[in-house]
């Protein structure tokens, strides 16, 4: 899926890395366009909630897969995708844009004591 050539020093953490931050915009604007169309009103009421129809679109889009790799491969990696994400929501942190940059009394927010996002409490599995 990636657009870029990926460099030949890359390895493969690099690569599944790329290939997440790619599906990732992908999947947050579908998410996020459906999302819109259910506020809009426009869906039915008795519509499935968007995680449901969303899950049932990418099914249908990657049925084919057990064709072509193992269910262990697949499973591995659905648990390498749950770490990484685990990983993530874990250490890093989420940042306001008000909290970056000069503040308006001239100093930075290096300086400052914001309170950071609470770390996630998401499971390892």
């Amino acid at each position: 899926m990636t657009s870029q050539p990926t460099s030949p020093a890359a390895d493969a953490l690099d690569a599944l890395i790329a290939e997440l931050l790619e599906c990732g915009g992908a999947l947050s604007q579908i998410i996020s366009s459906m999302y819109e169309f259910k506020a809009s009103g426009r869906s039915s009421p008795d519509a499935p909630p968007v995680t449901e129809v969303a899950h049932s679109l990418i099914r249908s889009v990657v049925e084919d897969l057990p064709k072509r790799y193992s269910d262990e491969a697949i499973r591995a990696s659905a648990h390498m995708v749950n770490e990484i994400t685990t990983a993530v929501c874990d250490e890093i942190f989420f940042v306001p844009p008000e909290g970056t940059g000069p503040a308006l009394n001239g100093s930075t927010s290096r300086g400052s004591h914001r309170r950071r996002r609470p770390r996630s409490r998401r499971r390892r599995r």
